[in-house]
């Protein structure tokens, strides 16, 4: 499954990487990711554990971001039967910052059933989750 979604933000695209950058505070701003822990950072990769509310149940989740400021970071995550990439870049453009976000994912098991209701809600999540981050950065 692909999910491609952009999002304007009003706001230079070093604030809007850095505010993204700053996965601890996610929980303070967005309601998708409940718990976010740093656990290890070399150079410039990231390992992330994390808590995400999805398809109204809470899973744990691992990431590992490598980040390339202030124009891209690339995520790779797994939850249980399902893992992603997504690929985040970060445009300036005359209204401020053009992020965009490319989510594969590739289902397993029972995930794999559930698919169609997975990719909308997966749209869904991923357009509010960036609404959440422009307002963020914007109101900063």
């Amino acid at each position: 499954m692909r999910i491609e979604q952009a999002q304007v933000v009003k706001a230079p695209r070093e604030r809007v990487f850095e505010a993204w950058a700053d996965c601890e505070a996610w929980p303070t701003w967005q309601t998708l990711f409940t718990r976010v822990r740093v656990v290890e950072r070399v150079g410039n990769t990231a390992r992330i554990d994390l808590d995400t509310r999805f398809m109204g149940m809470k899973m744990p989740r691992k990431e590992t971001h490598t980040l390339t400021p202030p124009e891209k970071v690339v995520v790779v995550g797994d939850i249980p039967n399902a893992t992603n990439t997504t690929v985040w870049t970060f445009e300036a453009v005359p209204e401020g910052t053009l992020l965009t976000a490319v989510l594969e994912v590739e289902f397993r098991g029972v995930l794999k059933l559930l698919q169609p209701l997975a990719a909308s809600q997966g749209r869904t999540a991923l357009r509010e989750w960036m609404g959440a981050l422009a307002h963020h950065v914007e109101a900063q």
